[in-house]
């Protein structure tokens, strides 16, 4: 009887090559489709009567279709319909604090949907309140709400038993200096949304992690980087969108609320962030943005740019 002697070598190759394949499909996942995403800046400015920049806003779009906005300054609504951008494709709007400058359009982009083709419901995400500021929840109902709203004509959005072509789902996102862990706040629909709170005065301002087609897009919002919790939010950030209301050399309350140039270059160094965009300048920053460059490039090696409203970045 004759003993063939079985050779596993052919074996282990074509193992060897299916885990290489696999391996590769898994990258490729998880990596950023660049070409599917656009960061579209709505407003570049804070709240001062500076320049015919809007305050703040930014919208995501996704496969050529707007899908999020973060934060509805004045001036905001205009660059929407500048935009090209279809109200009825919008899923999520998200407010980093409820100052004025980041959300007072806000009425205005629900008035303009009225005229719109949106029949599905839209949901709108932001921080808790104090006796300085109201909650989402609270925002909201204070605007449209039909027993104290300012627009009670178009609380129909709210009301569970009016009839309207949409309805708005507003959650409250709790804010606390004491907690700052970061939460998953938002899983719905190609979009993953993780916040954690940051510190901006006494005023509650929520920092956020965007995720979408592979892609991570952080905004600071207004914060001072007392807490230095955005950092570990925006790790390995295709995008991060900070703001740089104050230079360097600003002192008592403008220091309390915004950050100076030199964090900013260590929070996104530490973050590992790939690309800096730098946007709610105001009268104190926007004419020393030079020298802000040098003080993030100290530690900071990426790209930065100073973006203007309607320009579009892909991450």
């Amino acid at each position: 009887m004759s003993h063939q002697k079985t050779s596993y070598f052919p074996i282990i190759l074509l193992l060897g090559f299916l885990l290489l394949i696999v391996s590769v499909v898994d990258a490729q996942a998880g990596e950023c489709q660049s070409e599917r995403v656009k960061v579209q800046m709505l407003g570049t400015r804070g709240p001062e009567f500076l320049d015919n920049r809007a305050s703040t806003g930014y919208l995501i779009w996704l496969d050529n279709h707007a899908r999020v906005i973060v934060d509805t300054g004045p001036g905001t609504v205009q660059r929407f319909k500048e935009s090209g951008a279809k109200y009825e494709d919008l899923q999520l709007i998200l407010f980093t604090h409820f100052h004025v400058d980041h959300s007072a359009d806000f009425p205005a982009y629900i008035k303009g949907g009225f005229f719109t083709k949106r029949n599905k419901d839209l949901d709108i995400l932001g921080p808790s309140g104090t006796a300085f500021v109201a909650s989402a929840n609270l925002f909201v109902d204070r605007m449209l709400g039909k027993n104290f709203g300012a627009y009670p004509y178009l609380s129909s959005h709210l009301d569970p038993e009016a009839s309207s072509a949409y309805k708005l789902h507003v959650e409250t996102i709790p804010w606390s200096y004491q907690d700052l862990n970061i939460k998953t706040i938002y899983d719905k629909a190609d979009f993953v949304v993780k916040s954690v709170s940051v510190h901006h005065g006494p005023f509650p301002a929520i920092g956020y992690r965007i995720e979408t087609a592979g892609c991570v897009i952080s905004f600071t919002g207004d914060m001072s980087g007392r807490l230095r919790a955005m950092p570990d939010l925006a790790k390995r950030s295709d995008l991060m969108i900070a703001h740089n209301a104050i230079p360097e050399d600003a002192t008592g309350v403008p220091a309390l609320l915004h950050m100076k140039p030199s964090y900013i270059g260590k929070m996104a160094t530490e973050a590992g962030v790939k690309k800096l965009l730098l946007t709610h300048l105001m009268e104190r920053s926007v004419n020393r943005q030079d020298e802000t460059i040098k003080l993030i490039q100290q530690t900071y090696k990426g790209p930065i740019e100073f973006p203007n409203d309607l320009e579009v970045y892909n991450p």
